[in-house]
């Protein structure tokens, strides 16, 4: 009988460099013959607060996974590394993952060949392989799930080189003789950017997507050596949205890792403009795409407070005209015709003084009458009583703005059982992705709007075609494309001056720029510093999101407005 193979022990080696900049370990031979690794911990402590994990091929030639935490800031910073004996990353050879890490940092087959010294139909058929181990469909699937694992070798891209540092004995680095050779310079300060995602089960869906969106626009940029020679660091916080402690929780933390701009998901409005001014004490950029009036309003009101404060969308009471234009257009054109000229409007409470003016006067003026207006909160409404109060009007349509899908599942299956024949018209909530799968028959004919969105143009479609390859899924309409297009808007910023840090110099920038994204064009001249959308603010559509307004038509939302736009017509709904 052969001898047994003993398991082989885990291996761990840690080193300390503390506030006074001494290195401490207790496997003083391992990072002897790995010296770079004391270099990365040191720089770690100058970039402050976080943690960066990759992996590193020692020495020894066994594979490792380092992790650098860095805690404290300013001069108080310790680093703590750890490397720890593992294997490779989906059962990679090395040469695989060396090739792996060269198609993530946005190398060509050519150049690979070159770094790894092998032929490129060998670097070719690497890449297959390296597709294949992954599931991933494309070289850029690749590189977001290399990307986001953090699953890149190092001492190998040029990204991952480092100054070369003396030898450690005892605990304490003594420094190379003078005329050392120096490897290629240190990387340059990362930029980083935080998020902050409401992950309460109301919201999942559409943060999901937020989520995705950003880490692809991380991975195109980091793919191409970041900002100006500038990886940036994500560093995503999930929140409960109707919980103002965590938010603020959540908004300290980012300022505290010391992040060069906020992205914002959609939180509860009870919330929400208790961390804006947080955010903004900051002073770093903060762009969102929620859509409550009172945000614009508050930052128009005090401009040097909330001048960083950047809103993606136009407000809500654009959902109203386009209530009122779009009634308008089916019935001028014959499409519809309305039992009567009643409408009904079940709008959220912290707006409903301004919502309620603005109907009347726009309802007024195309002849329809505002039966009634009924004030819902953002979760847990009476819908048994809403709805009832909608059925005694006997409106020919019914506006109803909520942004929680469960809340809208709720009002369709009250509404639809009771009979009624109003035609419904909902907002921003079915851009969700699988809006239409989960609903089912319920939303058969529902008319939706949204102010910002995808609408099938070469940059829609190829933002799309990215989100499913890298995750398999599909994206929405609204809230992927967003965050996606939110991080490229910074980093053109970012990009145009030089200095992440710099916040009143990328503000500004941010402020007189155009940028076109996968949502269409972002332009901030709306009141509050929020962009604009066509037709409601201007009619000039290079500078302005398209209002689309949507039918779901045999399971599928079609886009039936503005007529530019449209490839489908409406359907009358089929009366009870």
């Amino acid at each position: 009988m052969g001898k047994r193979r003993e398991a082989e022990p885990e291996f761990r080696a840690r080193l300390t460099v503390d506030a006074g900049r001494r290195v401490h370990t207790g496997a003083v031979a391992f990072f002897t013959r790995n010296r770079p690794l004391v270099a990365h911990a040191e720089r770690a402590v100058a970039e402050g607060p976080g943690i960066t994990r990759y992996y590193w091929r020692g020495a020894d030639g066994r594979l490792y996974r380092i992790t650098i935490e860095v805690s404290g800031a300013g001069r108080g910073s310790v680093s703590e590394l750890e490397a720890q004996r593992c294997e490779p990353p989906w059962g990679l050879t090395q040469r695989e993952h060396e090739v792996l890490t060269c198609v993530a940092v946005g190398m060509t087959n050519p150049e690979t060949a070159l770094r790894v010294g092998c032929g490129a139909r060998t670097v070719a058929t690497h890449v297959e392989n390296v597709l294949a181990k992954l599931n991933a469909p494309t070289r850029a699937a690749a590189a977001a799930l290399a990307v986001a694992e953090d699953a890149l070798l190092a001492p190998f891209t040029e990204g991952m080189e480092f100054t070369a540092v003396g030898r450690v004995t005892g605990g304490q680095e003594t420094r190379p003789p003078s005329g050392t050779p120096l490897s290629r310079p240190a990387a340059r300060r990362p930029i980083r950017l935080g998020a902050i995602y409401p992950m309460d089960d109301t919201r999942r869906f559409d943060a999901l997507a937020m989520r995705r969106g950003a880490a692809i626009a991380v991975s195109e940029l980091n793919a191409r050596g970041g900002v100006g020679g500038r990886r940036i660091d994500h560093l995503t916080v999930e929140v409960c949205g109707d919980s103002d402690a965590e938010l603020m929780r959540a908004v300290d933390r980012l300022r505290a890792y010391g992040v060069d701009a906020i992205t914002l998901g959609n939180v509860s409005p009870r919330h929400r403009l208790g961390a804006i001014r947080m955010a903004a004490e900051y002073r770093a950029p903060l762009m969102h795409a929620m859509v409550s009036p009172s945000i614009t309003e508050h930052v128009h009101d005090n401009p040097g407070v909330l001048g960083q404060t950047f809103q993606v969308c136009a407000t809500e009471t654009a959902y109203l005209s386009g209530f009122i234009r779009t009634l308008a257009e089916l019935t001028g054109t014959g499409q519809w015709r309305p039992h009567n000229r009643r409408l009904v409007a079940l709008t959220r409470e912290d707006e409903r003084g301004l919502q309620a003016y603005e109907l009347d006067r726009l309802a007024g003026a195309y002849g329809w009458e505002v039966a009634a207006m009924v004030t819902i909160p953002d979760t847990d409404v009476p819908w048994a009583d809403a709805v009832a109060a909608v059925q005694a009007c006997d409106p020919a349509a019914v506006l109803v703005c909520t942004y929680v899908e469960d809340e809208l599942r709720r009002f369709l299956h009250e509404l639809r059982g009771r009979g009624g024949r109003a035609l419904v018209y909902t907002v921003w909530t079915p851009t969700i992705p699988h809006f239409e799968e989960r609903m089912g028959a319920l939303a058969e004919g529902l008319l939706w709007s949204t102010v910002i969105g995808t609408y099938g143009d070469p940059l829609s479609t190829g933002f799309m075609r990215k989100y499913r390859a890298a995750y398999g899924d599909e994206p929405g309409s609204g809230s992927a494309a967003i965050h996606y297009d939110m991080i490229h808007m910074l980093a053109g910023a970012w990009a145009s001056v030089g200095r992440p840090w710099d916040f009143d110099t990328v503000v500004r920038t941010l402020r007189e720029s155009v940028h076109r994204g996968a949502a269409g064009p972002y332009y901030f001249g709306g009141r509050g510093q929020r962009a604009l959308v066509y037709p409601d603010d201007t009619r000039d559509a290079s500078l302005a999101h398209a209002h689309l307004v949507h039918q779901v038509q045999d399971g599928r939302s079609q886009v039936i407005a503005p007529a530019e736009l449209t490839r489908h017509r409406f359907r009358p709904p089929v009366s009870p």
